[in-house]
């Protein structure tokens, strides 16, 4: 795929910076309307299920009176002299204003011996059957009754004995107006579609609004109105949404718990959504205004930008050249200062870092080197004299051991050898002065120490520079290298310390007598041997084991010289 190449940081910035902005807005309106359209939705649920509870308690207040009583008739009828209080039921039954009328009809009366010896009376004699119980049976759909033109609902009960036979039935038939006043006179009933549904059949009982006349929920083949229709057969109140933006009608029910029917309200969706489309469209236009202002604050901005960049770029190619030159002028504190400070951070660390790599190379510690360039002597040619330590080393029997070898084979074994030993050196702050052939010629020179002080730096590093032989010969051995057998030779000595060479090209070294009095005493080193010079033991007493000391006539030294054999104070070895 081509990728598009912007030709201007103009071009660039107005891409990356207005593109993100318009997706954060798409994000945050689309989250906004989501949240904007739940919470409508959680405030219609609200609202209609309020609503509806209203009208279902009315309707439920209206219709508890008689049913109380029909079961308070249905508990008293164990007993013989409730009679009278069964009478009493039956009147105050036919007086309510709800009720049309109370029917109560015994059956014919049967053997005693089938009612389990309980007497009963008989009927039409003006007492009441004896029976132990009533259970509603039914509660019918309102019905216009032809001699009276009014509509009216029937609730039955059954009366059983104590064998569960039926001795008679008790009705009451209500004023299905009367029962619904309330709600038809109310008027969010008279202004939206809403009905009354049997909620087992869908069938519609009462309807409103445009429903007037419609006999089943669904009948029109509407998604919704056969969503409600299954709904309200398995919950008791709930709402539905449809897909749409907005939808063409939202719903909402609510059953009623006497009755086996619920209430259903239907709202016309763009005015229950009126507020989420009001949100939609005033966040349209902010977006627009918004983008529109951020185009022209990076037109506005982006000039001085792009100079400052352009800047940054120029003098980057002159680093690249070797040509530091001076700082770049900071002339602000916002996110530009701090790339011109940083920039220029970066110069003064790369003119460090090209002056220790000029002075030092690589065979110093960076941390250390950043010590000896507070020094002021140190950057400049020339040297002092000072006393320093100093070490080296060499491989035991090197020429012979690899006369065999291949030129490959020798480079891996010196490279190993090396990169074992260099780190240790750098870890004791050491500087390498040199490589001799397969030696290492390093001092430690007394940095805001004493003289004793750097002796013990020395020693521990020859010792770990020793130990470490064993693992690196086992590397050796895996690689079918010879093992190698290295001698230790330690020194000190009065010395030219400084930068050897010229402006381009020059390393910090040591030169004199002690290092080449230090280069025979590692000579007289067997193999796996640290030696050190009188001055050394003198100074290193106190943490060194002898396990060899020997007086020997070295090249160039006038007088004979006492050395030491020694290792680490630690280890208990008898002396020879």
């Amino acid at each position: 795929m081509k990728s598009y190449h912007f030709k201007s940081l103009r071009a660039r910035l107005t891409a990356y910076l207005v593109l993100p902005v318009i997706l954060i807005l798409l994000a945050a309106g689309f989250g906004g309307f989501l949240f904007a359209r739940d919470r409508m939705i959680e405030q219609f649920h609200k609202r209609v299920t309020l609503q509806l509870e209203r009208a279902a308690q009315k309707i439920e207040q209206r219709l508890s009176r008689p049913v109380e009583l029909m079961r308070l008739f249905a508990n008293s009828g164990i007993s013989e002299s409730n009679d009278g209080l069964l009478e009493a039921i039956v009147r105050r039954l036919e007086t309510l204003p709800e009720v049309a009328r109370v029917n109560l009809k015994w059956h014919a009366a049967t053997d005693p011996a089938h009612h389990h010896g309980r007497r009963y009376g008989a009927m039409g004699n003006g007492r009441m059957t004896r029976f132990k119980r009533g259970t509603i049976t039914s509660i019918s759909i309102p019905t216009v009754e032809e001699s009276t033109d009014m509509q009216t609902v029937s609730v039955s009960m059954i009366l059983l004995d104590s064998a569960d036979s039926a001795v008679g039935n008790l009705e009451i038939v209500l004023k299905f107006n009367y029962l619904i006043s309330g709600l038809t006179a109310s008027p969010w009933w008279q202004s939206t579609m809403a009905c009354i549904a049997d909620r087992e059949t869908g069938r519609i009982v009462l309807s409103s609004g445009l429903m007037e006349g419609r006999t089943m929920l669904g009948e029109t083949g509407s998604p919704l109105e056969q969503a409600i229709k299954a709904d309200i057969s398995k919950k008791t109140v709930g709402t539905l949404w449809p897909p749409g933006h907005p939808p063409d009608y939202v719903a909402g029910f609510h059953s009623l718990e006497t009755f086996p029917w619920a209430l259903v309200v239907f709202a016309d969706g763009k005015t229950a959504l009126a507020p989420i489309i009001a949100f939609r469209n005033g966040f349209l236009i902010g977006a627009l205004i918004l983008v529109a202002l951020v185009v022209g604050i990076i037109h506005v901005s982006v000039g001085r930008i792009s100079d400052t960049i352009r800047h940054l770029a120029q003098r980057a190619i002159s680093i690249a050249a070797g040509d530091y030159g001076e700082s770049i002028k900071v002339n602000s504190r916002d996110e530009m200062g701090q790339l011109a400070q940083s920039f220029n951070r970066m110069i003064e660390e790369l003119r460090e870092k090209e002056m220790i790599q000029r002075t030092f190379g690589s065979y110093v510690d960076a941390d250390f080197a950043r010590v000896l360039m507070k020094k002021p002597e140190v950057g400049r040619l020339g040297g002092r004299r000072q006393e320093v330590i100093i070490l080296m080393t060499d491989i035991r029997g090197f020429t012979p051991m690899t006369k065999d070898l291949s030129p490959e084979k020798i480079i891996d074994m010196l490279n190993g050898y090396f990169s074992a030993m260099i780190p240790l050196v750098q870890q004791y702050h050491g500087i390498i002065v040199d490589f001799v052939g397969d030696g290492i010629l390093a001092f430690f020179e007394p940095i805001n120490e004493s003289l004793c002080d750097a002796t013990h730096r020395c020693m521990q590093c020859a010792f770990e520079m020793n130990a470490d032989i064993d693992r690196l010969n086992q590397e050796m051995s895996r690689q079918d290298l010879p093992e190698l057998k290295m001698g230790i030779g330690i020194n000190c000595g009065p010395v030219v310390v400084g930068n050897i060479g010229s402006e381009m090209r020059k390393k910090y070294g040591i030169v004199g007598a002690a290092v080449n009095v230090t280069q025979r005493i590692q000579a007289e080193a067997e193999a796996g041997e640290v030696v050190i010079s009188q001055s050394i033991f003198d100074m290193a007493e106190s943490h060194v084991t002898v396990i060899r000391n020997f007086s020997a006539s070295l090249k160039g030294v006038a007088s004979t010289m006492q050395l030491y054999t020694v290792v680490p104070k630690t280890t208990h070895t008898q002396s020879g």
